[in-house]
């Protein structure tokens, strides 16, 4: 079973995720911070708000997105923002993928099927 930690700081969201991931067979890792995953803690896919920022700047985005590369090493960053602007980045920041909240629960499927294939 492939494993996917969420990082986000809305508890709604983290609620929400782990029941369409878990009904669509993935194992999950839930959190609002890459500190309160177990240090051992391996991912297949690692979904992500730009949780460090209340407001978008490229460059703070640039450094999670980095940090979590560091972190989870080999897993695809897929992002999951409201912040608009990031949506619109050219390079992604960096991830694998960008998905703007709120957002359509098959679409968000898709993406991920779309990131293991």
């Amino acid at each position: 079973m492939r494993k996917i930690v969420v990082l986000d700081d809305d508890q709604v969201i983290l609620d929400l995720l782990q029941t369409v991931l878990t009904d669509a067979g993935y194992d999950t890792i839930l959190a609002r911070g890459p500190e309160a995953v177990p240090s051992d803690a391996t991912a297949d896919l690692v979904i992500t708000d730009l949780v460090p920022l209340k407001a978008y700047q490229r460059e703070r985005a640039l450094g999670w997105v980095s940090s979590l590369r560091t972190r989870f090493v080999g897993s695809p960053v897929f992002i999951l923002t409201a912040h608009r602007a990031a949506a619109a980045e050219a390079d992604m920041l960096g991830a694998d993928a960008i998905v703007t909240k709120p957002f359509d629960v098959d679409a968000l499927l898709a993406k991920i099927d779309e990131l293991f294939s």
